[in-house]
């Protein structure tokens, strides 16, 4: 969801040298968006995931590396203070940010998001200043993610001929669930979850409507999933890149708040997204063509998610379970 706000300092009418640093979970994403001179992966499952002192080892070698450096300036887009704490101790003079906890107390210039604003917009608004040269807010434009993501030479096929020793037929119009997720460095929970059977009654009527479905996620994906469903399941099987070929191919997504879902915006794909403890407002799909189910307007305790942490569920996870099937399907079945 950063990735126009990359763009958008990537075209600025200063030209600037981009370095991005992420952490090495999120970096098979981070070389398909064509907008930086140079990456820079880190361990963030050491800086993020790990005891006290392992986190203190990387924190220390986080700082030093920053110091080589020398960076004029940075923008820091993810919300944990450490992140800023650890760029005013590399003495990098100009540090931007959005203000969340203590993260102000570290930053030059702290950006504070309007209530309800997406991500997308609040990236963008951070980047304002040094892309236009402005601190106006820029209109948030439709379908913004579509086509951002750059495939290289080669992936496609390469991901197709897996994929077709797998099952799957690309002549087919096909519907791909992304089932799972909720699963980083930071968090781990089942609380974005639509039930599975859920999503094995739903593909149960994309195939008697003609469709074939693909079942999308990670090994962990896999392993929920179990038997008894229809369609073909290339969840454990595939890399990043090659799940964002598969969903190229596909005719409509159903999918979690999940990395599945903001893929299909980035490959120009439509997607029905299914939201529970995370707010919309925040993190829906934005193309034109895509749209969600939220029943957190009929429930006080939605959303519940606060910027990585989710609470403990006192209400047996009824914002997930009460969006029925039929209205789904009703949904995907919408023509374009």
């Amino acid at each position: 969801m950063a990735a126009p706000a990359f763009r958008s300092l990537r075209t600025a009418p200063t030209p600037m040298e981009l370095t991005l640093l992420v952490g090495a979970s999120c970096h098979d994403v981070a070389q398909h968006l064509p907008f930086f001179d140079h990456i820079l992966p880190i361990d963030d499952h050491q800086l993020m995931g790990a005891g006290h002192l392992s986190r203190l080892a990387g924190a220390a070698r986080l700082t030093r590396l920053l110091r080589q450096k020398n960076f004029t300036q940075t923008i820091i887009f993810h919300r944990d203070w450490r992140y800023g704490l650890l760029t005013r101790l590399a003495g990098i003079p100009i540090r931007r940010g959005l203000t969340h906890l203590g993260n102000v107390n570290f930053l030059t210039h702290p950006h504070c998001p309007a209530p309800g604003e997406h991500h997308v917009l609040q990236y963008l608004s951070l980047a304002a200043r040094l892309s236009t040269g402005t601190d106006t807010p820029p209109a948030l434009p439709d379908a913004p993610l579509s086509g951002i993501w750059k495939f290289f030479d080669g992936e496609k096929d390469r991901a197709l001929a897996k994929a077709r020793s797998l099952g799957f037929d690309p002549a087919r119009k096909t519907v791909a669930l992304g089932f799972g997720g909720g699963r980083n460095v930071k968090t781990q929970t089942h609380l974005k979850w639509w039930p599975i059977e859920s999503y094995k009654e739903l593909a149960r009527k994309i195939t008697g409507a003609g469709f074939q479905v693909v079942w999308l996620g990670d090994q962990a994906d896999a392993g929920m999933l179990g038997g008894g469903f229809e369609g073909i399941s290339l969840a454990g099987h595939l890399l990043v890149e090659e799940t964002a070929v598969i969903l190229s191919l596909c005719h409509k997504t159903v999918s979690n708040d999940t990395l599945i879902l903001h893929l299909c915006e980035a490959v120009g794909v439509p997607v029905v997204g299914i939201f529970g403890p995370t707010d919309p407002a925040h993190y829906r799909p934005l193309s034109p063509r895509s749209s969600f189910f939220w029943i957190g307007k009929k429930a006080d305790c939605c959303p519940c998610h606060v910027d990585g942490w989710f609470p403990d569920c006192p209400n047996q996870h009824q914002c997930m379970k009460s969006i029925g099937v039929e209205p789904v399907f009703a949904k995907l079945m919408e023509p374009l």
